[in-house]
C-alpha cells in the first residue's frame, strides 16, 4: 500500500464517505467481513478494508425507501444536514452490497435479483441506487450503528471524512464475496486474527481499520460489539509527524497530538509508523 503525503501546499478537501463493519458471531467470537483492495487502487491499494466508499449524489435521493427519515438519521450521528446524514447511511449500504454482496435491506428480493442489483451498481457510470432498487425493498438504515468518524490527515493527497458503522450480518451471507474489480480478495476474520496477521505483515491494515479492529477485539459477541457505540462521536483527525527518518500517523488520544488532553487511559494503539507499504503500531513516547 502506498500513501502520498504533502508537507506543503493546499490541504485537499475531505469528501464525505461511509464504511460498515459487518459482523457475525463465530466459534472464536465475532467475525468481521474484510476485503482486500486492488493493488492498483488510488486509495489504500492492497490494504484490507471494510466495505465502504464516498457518498454519491444519488445517495440523498428522497425516492429511496429507508426505515429512517433524514431527521432521524441526523439525530443519531449528530449531523446538522439531514440530507447528508441519510446519504451517509445509504452510502454505507450501497457500497456494502456493491463490494461484498451483503445487502442490509428487507423486502422481496431473490438471490438472482440481488446479484443483478450488485452488478448494476458496479463500475463507472453506474445508475443511482434509487433507479435499480427492486420494488418493495426498503434499506435497513436503522441497522447501522454509528461507531466512529475518521478524517484523513491533512497531509494526505486524498482525504475523506468517513463515518464508521457496525451492523449485524443478515442471516444468509453465503454469497458474500469481493467484487473482483475494486476488491480482489475477501474473508471473514476475527478482529484478533486480522491484527495478528497484520503484525506478521501478511496483510496490510490502515490506521483507522487497525484501531477499530483493536476496539472490537475486546468483546466476545456481536451484541457486545454493537454496544461499543459511544453516545457522542468526536471526529478523529490524526496528524502526520516526522520522527527522524520515520513518518508517524498520530491519533488524537496520543500524547504527542496537538489536541491530546493528556496520556491515554487505555492500551489501544495511538500511533502508527509507515514502513515499506505497511502501517505498524509503535509505542508512543510518554510526556515528561
Amino acid at each position: 500500500m502506498s500513501v502520498e503525503f504533502q508537507f506543503d501546499g493546499e490541504v485537499p478537501e475531505a469528501r464525505p464517505a461511509a464504511t460498515v463493519l459487518v459482523l457475525r458471531d463465530g466459534l472464536a467470537g465475532p467475525e468481521v467481513f474484510l476485503l482486500r483492495r486492488s493493488a492498483d487502487a488510488r486509495f489504500m491499494g492492497g490494504a484490507y478494508v471494510f466495505p465502504g466508499g464516498r457518498v454519491d449524489p444519488g445517495d440523498a435521493d428522497p425516492a429511496l425507501r429507508c426505515d429512517l427519515t433524514p431527521e432521524q438519521a441526523a439525530a443519531r450521528i449528530r449531523e446538522p444536514d439531514p440530507a447528508l446524514a441519510l446519504a451517509l447511511h445509504v452510502a454505507a449500504i450501497r457500497e456494502c452490497v456493491e463490494e461484498s454482496g451483503i445487502f442490509l435491506a428487507e423486502g422481496p428480493l431473490t438471490d438472482d435479483a440481488l446479484r443483478a442489483l450488485r452488478a448494476s451498481l458496479s463500475g463507472r457510470g453506474a445508475p443511482p441506487l434509487a433507479q435499480v432498487l427492486p420494488p418493495g425493498v426498503t434499506l435497513r438504515v436503522a441497522s447501522l450503528v454509528p461507531l466512529a468518524r475518521w478524517i484523513t490527515p491533512r497531509l494526505e493527497s486524498r482525504r475523506f471524512d468517513a463515518r464508521f458503522f457496525i451492523a449485524r450480518a443478515p442471516d444468509s451471507v453465503e454469497g458474500a464475496s469481493h467484487d473482483g474489480r475494486e476488491t480482489v480478495a475477501s474473508e471473514w476474520m476475527t478482529p484478533s486474527a486480522a491484527l495478528e496477521r497484520a503484525q506478521r505483515r501478511e496483510i496490510v491494515l490502515a490506521p483507522p481499520t487497525w484501531r477499530v479492529l483493536a476496539e472490537v477485539a475486546r468483546v466476545d459477541s456481536v451484541d457486545a460489539a454493537l454496544s461499543l457505540a459511544p453516545a457522542v462521536i468526536a471526529p478523529c483527525e490524526p496528524v502526520v509527524q516526522r520522527e527522524g527518518d520515520e513518518v508517524h500517523v498520530v491519533l488524537p488520544d496520543d500524547a504527542a497530538h496537538p489536541d491530546a488532553p493528556g496520556e491515554p487511559d487505555h492500551d489501544l494503539p495511538t500511533r502508527f509508523r509507515y514502513d515499506d507499504g505497511a502501517w505498524i503500531p509503535v509505542r508512543a513516547p510518554r510526556r515528561g
